[in-house]
């Protein structure tokens, strides 16, 4: 009975611990997988709202907010100067393309 017990609060333990599982299925980093991701920011407003430290004029009517995830990987979402509130309208790889890669 005290076996059970010690198997059963290792086990919990372990549930609760807040571990990343990953699926096993998926073990290659893909361009897809990031560009995926950036897709799901265009048309939201939390990036200019939360990031105003990282705006740049990137041409007359548009700003650029930069960013670097993964390493190496330089990118920015773009908003148009005269949208209030700023939304996202496009992303674009500044450098490091071959490193703009994501697993999940």
């Amino acid at each position: 009975m005290k076996l059970f017990k010690i198997i059963l609060l290792t086990i919990s333990l372990f549930i609760l611990s807040s571990c990343a599982m990953r699926d096993p299925f998926i073990t290659e980093q893909t361009y897809e997988r990031f560009a995926k991701n950036r897709n799901l920011a265009i048309g939201g407003s939390h990036i200019p709202n939360m990031n105003q430290h990282r705006r740049e004029v990137y041409s007359e009517d548009k700003y650029i907010y930069k960013f670097e995830t993964p390493p190496k990987c330089f990118f920015g979402y773009l908003t148009n100067k005269d949208d209030k509130p700023e939304k996202v309208i496009d992303w674009v790889i500044l450098s490091g393309k071959e490193f703009c890669k994501q697993q999940i």
